[in-house]
């Protein structure tokens, strides 16, 4: 009876053993559900340091807004296209053709005479047609 005893002992004890690995790997609170998420706060861990310093950033650019002027001019040259005082702004157009170039473009508008002279902007563009000019324009600031 003794030998009886030990392996219903012994086959209690594995069917134990089998129930905690299987709660272990398959159950409720497994590895591979605490594996999960534990990469799941890793994820949100770096998102909130993300947060925080996007709101860091914010909180500066606000106390920047409201202790001093340079903020709000750059952004207004920057959102709105501010040119301060005794200012010269140029433009840059990039990819232009030289017909489209002249020298009085935003000066004055030209006006037709009974025997116009030739535009030597166009006139010097013969063969260099199609390809790539950069005209600068400046606008000088009224204020």
């Amino acid at each position: 009876m003794n030998r009886a005893i030990r392996q219903s002992l012994l086959i209690g004890l594995l069917i134990i053993l089998g129930s905690l690995q299987w709660r272990l790997w398959f159950g409720e609170s497994s590895l591979p559900e605490l594996w999960h998420k534990q990469a799941r706060l890793a994820d949100m861990l770096q998102t909130q340091e993300a947060l925080t310093e996007r709101n860091r950033r914010l909180l500066a650019e606000v106390d920047d807004l409201k202790t001093g002027l340079g903020t709000v001019e750059a952004l207004a040259r920057l959102d709105l296209g501010m040119i301060g005082p005794n200012e010269t702004f140029y433009q840059v157009i990039e990819d232009a053709q030289t017909e489209q170039i002249t020298p009085n473009t935003l000066t004055a508008p030209q006006t037709m005479s009974g025997n116009p002279e030739p535009n030597p902007s166009a006139s010097s563009a013969g063969s260099g047609q199609g390809a790539a000019a950069t005209a600068v324009n400046p606008v000088t600031s009224a204020h």
